[in-house]
């Protein structure tokens, strides 16, 4: 009964101290700071977290996780090339541009992770460009992508959303669905052939 409890316990923590993060910077947040935000002592924290550091490193994994299972949920289905490809960034620019806080610390913090976890996270990385190459090869083979360097349509692509944390706000006039619907259009209309 008390395990759903803490799952939401820590889900809310983990939420709090991504904005915090995202907000004043890894380095410049104490664990003194996330401590009194959480209403907690720093000892308590510690029954939740091994460091400040583990806090970062499981942030950033829980949310690249949660991402990339859907994004291989939806490379490896039957879906033709085409609605695979729309499927992925329609996901993909709604997952990360509707969390922010977490988008800043996947760009700007993951250098601040020990060597072991940011090796972790480059491999899926890389995993996550990999899924996407293989969609633009099928449409390659298939003859309904035009001759487009497979990276730089890749990198253009998640540059587009990355690039969402500079002017991008949840609450403004443009909603995350409408955002996706947008990005997809954009992409899509720019390497299917006619």
């Amino acid at each position: 009964m008390s395990r759903p409890k803490n799952i939401q316990k820590i889900k809310e923590f983990d939420r709090v101290i991504a904005r915090l993060f995202a907000r004043k910077g890894y380095h410049s947040t104490s664990i003194r700071e996330i401590a009194r935000e959480l209403g907690m002592t720093q000892s308590s924290l510690y029954y939740y977290y091994k460091s400040k550091e583990d806090m970062l490193f499981r942030l950033i994994n829980s949310a690249v996780d949660e991402s990339l299972a859907t994004v291989e949920k939806i490379c490896f289905s039957d879906l033709p090339a085409e609605e695979k490809l729309k499927q992925v960034l329609g996901f993909y620019t709604q997952y990360f541009a509707g969390d922010q806080d977490r988008e800043i610390l996947l760009l700007n913090e993951i250098n601040s992770l020990s060597p072991e976890h940011r090796a972790i996270q480059i491999q899926k990385e890389r995993h996550y460009v990999q899924l996407f190459y293989g969609i633009l090869r099928e449409l390659t083979e298939q003859r309904k992508m035009k001759p487009i360097n497979h990276t730089v349509a890749t990198f253009a692509f998640f540059g587009m959303v990355h690039y969402t944390v500079k002017w991008y706000h949840t609450d403004g006039s443009i909603g995350l669905g409408e955002l996706a619907d947008m990005f997809v259009e954009i992409f899509t209309k720019g390497i299917f052939t006619r």
